[in-house]
């Protein structure tokens, strides 16, 4: 505001001065007899700029070393500390192993497996590990669930029994199947309790057309 007052205080000083000046007498002026003429000069016209065009550099992409699969039971065949019937291997994988399977993502097999596992952490489970001399074009496990004395070892109760399919394999290849009960494990704490197991494993190795998949497993409570 104060800057707005001054300025409206220097256009009124200037007005006021100029009319005075206006009302005093002043002589006329003579007329010149020479006029001056001036020459205009034409503004310089500026020459576009040319722009210079950027060299485009391709990067090379770097190729990337091919993927090695997966070993989680060794190379050997027939594989060491699995159990014979047949044309059929199987044994129970450990925990490392069972993660370590669920980690390749190339394989389409181990899709059922990454699906099933978290479902163990609700409900009681068990697992097997198979493969086979020949191609299986599904593969069918039973088993029977049953409660121990984790002291003892000793069977307390049977609970029920479990039939489970799943995807078939190529000839020597290893799959790790979940045998997914509904018998919750965990106590009023959410402390999973370890007294109940899966036993009485039988595995079949089919070379007939493949059941739908969708469901897996099939538990029957006694």
């Amino acid at each position: 505001m104060k800057k707005f007052v001054a300025l409206f205080l220097i256009s009124i000083l200037t007005l006021s001065t100029t009319s005075a000046i206006a009302a005093s007498p002043t002589a006329t002026p003579k007329p010149s007899a020479k006029t001056t003429a001036t020459e205009t000069k034409k503004p310089a016209t500026k020459k576009p700029a040319v722009k210079k065009k950027k060299k485009v550099v391709k990067k090379k992409k770097k190729k990337l070393p091919p993927l090695q699969p997966v070993v989680c039971f060794g190379q050997a065949w027939p594989p060491s500390g699995f159990s014979k019937n047949g044309e059929v291997f199987a044994k129970i994988p450990t925990a490392a192993q069972l993660q370590c399977e669920s980690s390749d993502n190339n394989s389409p097999a181990k899709v059922f497996l990454r699906a099933d596992l978290p479902k163990c952490d609700e409900f009681a489970c068990g697992a097997i590990t198979v493969a086979s001399e020949n191609r299986c074009s599904w593969w069918e496990v039973t088993s029977t669930f049953e409660r121990i004395n984790v002291n003892t070892g000793k069977i307390e109760e049977t609970l029920g029994s479990l039939r489970t399919v799943s995807k078939g394999t190529n000839a020597r290849v290893f799959q790790s199947i979940m045998l997914v009960s509904e018998i919750k494990h965990k106590d009023a704490s959410g402390k999973i309790l370890n007294n109940i197991k899966a036993s009485n494993l039988a595995i079949s190795c089919h070379h007939t057309p493949a059941p739908e998949l969708n469901n897996r497993n099939f538990y029957t409570p006694n």
